[in-house]
């Protein structure tokens, strides 16, 4: 077996590989969405948008399809890394490939048959102003990308376990361009809703499935799938490791996807606009996050394999206390100028309510601090109460949401959110964390334990 030490840099190098890619993808990312947002509202409308939105929303439930598998894989290959097992890591990948693939295509099958049943227009709450067929058409295309984009996305899994973040950074970057570039030509051959989105939301995909490619034919030939190598035995692992990461999945779903749905349900299309832009706005509050943890997921599982807890809790100390200091800085900031800077961007349309970005203000800070504390605990497979928890405050968080935007329109909808997790998740959680923490290399549990041994998987 090779040494991990001859495959890469140090730990904090390949870290600081992927944060250093990370800018430049953000920066681009953050940059077509200032750009495109607009345009799109502009172009589309508010309604239209507001349906396009919507749309985007509901199709993301499809990515539970996953069934937790694609983050359960990202720990076996961070394990298979710091073992330094090739066979250990092509099994996983290929099974995890194959099932994957297998759940799409079910999926697949199954909305193709029901798609045509199904008011889309009546669900969405859209006026006869906008046609039928671009709704329903769009929704197939939706459907579709996110279907193909699953076994697709396992790239970027298989690159964070083997600590090559920054590779999966350039493909998103690829996909970024893509869609910009898609949407711009969309908007000015004047193309209708469905093809527009393909045009601006096919690009990532199809930068997953040519860096997937690359991955298995030039980078990491040993990964490359083998019949031989599809064993049940592996299957049922990855389902059984993936189930807390499904319960997120499944939690994360609810809390996040479903808040444009109850407002297009509840108040009208029109109305999405404002709470989706001020969100995606709010969303660039994560923009260190969405830097370091790909980077730092793989890293902490790499050390908990190998009983390096001083590593884990200093690393763990310094996220947080960055990620509250930055995130209530920008908070302070959307307050201070949120308005007026929403107007400018998106138009008079896509203005929230004062009280609408105080909330969402609120949420950014807290949904900062958890998915810190999450990143840790997903790294070292202790997800299961995580998952537990997380379930109960989506089914509070929907049911609060659905309650009081009935009362205080759209920000009743962020503050079911907000009630949800400090009232079910965000002491138990801490606890966890503190739980992990306080191993050592003496008395705690490595995720060599937790995952099969990978003599024992050998053929």
């Amino acid at each position: 077996m090779l040494s991990p030490n001859t495959w890469g840099h140090s730990r904090g190098g390949r870290i600081a590989a992927a944060v250093t890619s990370g800018v430049a993808t953000r920066v681009l990312s953050a940059s077509a969405t200032l750009l495109t947002l607009p345009l799109a509202v502009r172009y589309l409308g508010a309604e239209r948008f507001g349906v396009w939105a919507t749309i985007i929303s509901t199709v993301v439930f499809l990515n539970l399809l996953d069934i937790g598998i694609g983050s359960t894989l990202t720990n076996h290959v961070a394990h298979a890394y710091a073992v330094g097992d090739r066979e250990y890591a092509a099994r996983y990948t290929t099974n995890a490939l194959a099932l994957t693939i297998a759940v799409a295509s079910l999926a697949g099958g199954a909305l193709l048959l029901a798609w045509p049943y199904v008011d889309w227009v009546r669900m969405f709450n859209v006026s006869h102003s906008v046609a039928t067929t671009d709704v329903s058409v769009t929704v197939a295309a939706a459907m579709a990308l996110v279907l193909i984009g699953l076994p697709a996305s396992l790239c970027g899994r298989i690159l964070a376990g083997y600590q090559e973040v920054h590779f999966s950074n350039l493909a998103v970057a690829a996909g970024t361009l893509a869609n910009f570039a898609g949407l711009v030509a969309g908007v000015a051959l004047k193309m209708p809703m469905p093809v527009l989105f393909i045009m601006s939301s096919g690009g990532v995909t199809l930068a997953n499935l040519v860096a997937f490619a690359g991955l298995l034919f030039w980078r990491r030939p040993w990964l490359r799938p083998r019949r031989s190598q599809v064993k049940w035995r592996t299957t049922r692992e990855l389902l059984g490791s993936g189930t807390g990461f499904f319960l997120i999945q499944v939690a994360g779903a609810v809390v996040f996807s479903s808040d444009n749905v109850v407002v297009s349900h509840y108040l009208g299309a029109a109305q999405v606009t404002p709470y989706t832009v001020t969100w995606r706005l709010v969303g660039l509050s994560a923009l260190l996050q969405g830097l370091v943890f790909p980077a730092l997921w793989p890293a902490y599982s790499e050390a908990y394999t190998k009983g390096d807890y001083g590593w884990m809790r200093s690393a763990f100390r310094s996220s947080l206390r960055a990620t509250f200091a930055l995130n209530l800085g920008f908070a302070l900031l959307l307050l201070a100028v949120g308005k007026p800077l929403i107007r400018w961007w998106a138009g008079q349309a896509a203005v929230p309510s004062m009280a609408l970005l105080a909330a969402m203000a609120i949420w950014a800070v807290i949904s900062g601090c958890m998915t810190v504390e999450s990143c840790l605990l997903a790294a070292v497979n202790r997800t299961r109460a995580q998952g537990v928890l997380s379930l109960i405050a989506a089914a509070v968080n929907l049911g609060l949401s659905i309650l009081l935007v009935q009362r205080i329109g759209a920000v009743g909808v962020i503050s079911g959110t907000i009630f949800s997790y400090l009232l079910v998740l965000v002491v138990p959680q801490s606890l966890l964390v503190k739980s992990v923490l306080r191993e050592d290399s003496s008395a705690g549990t490595s995720p060599s334990s937790q995952l099969p041994a990978a003599s024992a998987l050998r053929v």
